[in-house]
């Protein structure tokens, strides 16, 4: 237990004639409240854990991409599969994602809703074409 060594303390200077066997006795009380809080604290970050777990981690199906085709010949693909907001949702640590929510934005929402998304949309999130030829789209591949 992490509070054996301050219980050990306190006895010592009981014996010592330090303190009081009254204040020890307050001393060893203090010491197990704490003890008790941590416990708590820790099972309800394992609640949380538990929780986000809960996240439906079916297969998602689907990739996210980016294509940019320059006139110059410069081309970007970049490609990630929507899988990846799942898994990326369940590794952020649970404070950061308080922070987030209390700032109005509900990750664990969007995270659910992913599939529902991706099937509503059936065509370019963004398709652009400038004068010189530059080529943007954005777009969701099922």
């Amino acid at each position: 237990m992490p509070n054996e060594r301050e219980k050990k303390q306190i006895l010592i200077l009981l014996e010592q004639g330090k303190i009081t066997a009254e204040q020890a006795e307050k001393l060893l009380r203090a010491v197990d409240s704490t003890e008790i809080e941590t416990e708590t604290k820790k099972s309800e970050a394992a609640a949380k854990v538990q929780e986000r777990s809960n996240i439906n981690m079916s297969k998602l199906k689907g990739k996210f991409k980016v294509e940019v085709e320059s006139a110059d010949g410069d081309n970007v693909m970049i490609t990630l599969p929507l899988m990846l907001a799942k898994l990326a949702f369940n590794m952020m640590p649970a404070q950061k994602l308080s922070e987030i929510k209390s700032n109005g934005v509900d990750l664990e929402q969007i995270v659910n809703n992913i599939e529902e998304f991706v099937e509503m949309i059936d065509e370019d999130i963004v398709n652009v074409e400038s004068a010189n030829g530059d080529h943007v789209r954005i777009y969701i591949e099922k």
